[in-house]
């Protein structure tokens, strides 16, 4: 009898370029705040403003520079369904600064924009497989082939890492979170006919 062999699973990855990357980008850099010393996380590994408490319950106020340039590329990917958002911030690696292993959770997807990104000296995001090769048990990696202005969607179970900026050049992304399993949710694009406006939902403790 023939063999047959069937992928019972796979992990997507979902990359976009995003055109006019050069227009795209000075929006990006206008919009987002200058370093300071308090964005360097406890770890003293990279500078953000995810742990920003004002941000607790909303999204940063340049995240709206970015979903108008990002909305084209969830509306392709999502078929214009309901996009939601749960968190979004920037991250900035000087020399030597890297993001250890992580995930954003068990359900719903994350991404990454590369917005200081130089092929030539720095290094992508690096994933790893959520199950062992079945020969040897280890974990598989992949570093995708990204440039600057690229962004990347993918499973936000999914573990991955950035390594260190060997580099004197900053290296800064911007990640997002969309809706899997959550409880709040800070900003929705579209309504549920589908109608491409911008739905503002603001969180309220007391609902």
């Amino acid at each position: 009898d023939a063999m047959t062999v069937v992928s019972m699973f796979s992990v997507p990855l979902i990359h976009y370029e995003i055109a006019n990357w050069h227009i795209a980008k000075k929006k990006i850099k206008e919009a987002l705040p200058d370093i300071q010393e308090s964005m360097l996380e406890s770890n003293g590994q990279v500078y953000t403003d995810f742990f920003d408490e004002d941000l607790k319950y909303k999204l940063p106020d340049w995240s709206d520079v970015v979903i108008d340039i990002i909305t084209p590329y969830l509306q392709d990917f999502t078929g214009k369904t309901r996009v939601e958002f749960t968190d979004m911030w920037f991250q900035t690696a000087l020399k030597g600064m890297s993001h250890g292993c992580h995930n954003h959770g068990a359900s719903g997807w994350s991404s990454v924009i590369y917005v200081d990104y130089d092929e030539k000296v720095h290094r992508p995001t690096k994933f790893y497989s959520p199950f062992g090769n079945p020969w040897n048990g280890k974990l598989e990696d992949y570093l995708p082939p990204v440039k600057e202005g690229d962004m990347v969607i993918f499973p936000s179970h999914i573990t991955h890492e950035a390594e260190d900026n060997t580099s004197d050049v900053p290296r800064t992304i911007i990640s997002y979170n969309m809706r899997g399993k959550t409880d709040i949710v800070k900003r929705t694009l579209w309504d549920e006919e589908g109608d491409p406006k911008i739905i503002i939902r603001e969180y309220r403790e007391d609902c």
